[in-house]
């Protein structure tokens, strides 16, 4: 893990101070993320650590903490000159407002970090391992002292939460294989056709046909450069290509193969392939109530 000095000046900046004080709150109530340019993009990769200094003020020092959620991209320079610049995506840890919080204020850390410009120069610089650590640790240390952050530190964050971190579909069709094995999975690529599961977008789809079940639902697994999809006997969901995502599908899919959940399809009386409702409901569940928009009745059907 390399870690990166972004350097934001808010008198120049396209973020500015009033974006910052509103960040410094929302952190408190939600993950938050931004993008950042980084002219050292080439050693850049997600999962990598930020320290975002603030300089060119009055209070210089660590306005901001977090971890990219991306490799570096190519687009539009944020100073509208007609430039391309290099970016990031950003996870934010911790923002603070450093006319508030002296503790993280550029004087307590830059004569034990000279080889850190705390006051000017570029956005995005790659510094050693060793200030890297040194860093961290004296970040930790300032807020546990001073914020009072006891339960979490950053390099606990940096370490364990992958949440937002993309996946490599490539590696994720090795483990999904893997899990599958017993179910014998068939792998469908781009120059193959099958049924709804491969369209012209996906990279590639797993099938796990149920051989014990006469109606032939199968669970189709899809991957594209952007979402996968789960699909079992008329029920899908999209997921995001992240670590958190990908964590909430493996619940899902084990869930069905382990038969704890099941598929409630509701079909219209003239034709049982036009499907009204499809929905994914535990296996323990007895009861289903239907209610009518138009008049007071229901029914209970046990499953």
């Amino acid at each position: 893990m390399n870690t990166f000095i972004l350097r934001w000046n808010p008198a120049v900046s396209s973020y500015k101070m009033e974006d910052h004080k509103e960040n410094c709150e929302r952190i408190k109530r939600e993950p938050v993320f931004y993008n950042w340019s980084v002219r050292e993009w080439q050693n850049l990769n997600a999962g990598d650590a930020f320290v975002l200094l603030q300089v060119g003020t009055d209070n210089d020092g660590i306005a901001m903490i977090g971890k990219f959620i991306t490799n570096e991209y190519e687009s539009d320079s944020w100073r509208k000159d007609g430039t391309k610049i290099h970016y990031a995506d950003i996870q934010i840890f911790y923002a603070c407002d450093l006319s508030e919080k002296r503790s993280f204020n550029a004087k307590y850390f830059e004569n034990k970090f000279p080889n850190i410009k705390w006051h000017g120069g570029h956005s995005g610089e790659k510094i050693s391992e060793q200030d890297s650590e040194k860093l961290i640790d004296r970040i930790d240390s300032a807020m546990k002292n001073t914020y009072g952050f006891e339960s979490t530190n950053f390099s606990d964050f940096l370490k364990n939460d992958n949440r937002f971190l993309p996946i490599d579909p490539e590696a994720k069709k090795a483990e999904l294989l893997a899990l599958l094995a017993s179910y014998n999975p068939v792998v469908y690529t781009d120059d193959e056709t099958f049924w709804n599961c491969l369209l012209d977008e996906y990279k590639f789809a797993i099938e796990v046909s149920n051989s014990s079940d006469s109606r032939g639902n199968s669970i189709c697994i899809t991957f594209s450069d952007y979402e996968f999809t789960l699909t079992f006997a008329g029920w899908y969901k999209y997921f995001k290509m992240r670590e958190g995502s990908y964590a909430e599908f493996l619940e899902l899919l084990k869930s069905i193969l382990e038969n704890k959940v099941c598929v409630l399809n509701a079909y219209d009386n003239d034709s049982e392939y036009d499907t009204v409702v499809t929905k994914m409901l535990p296996a323990n569940q007895s009861k289903v109530k239907v209610s009518y928009w138009a008049a007071d009745r229901s029914f209970e059907a046990k499953l």
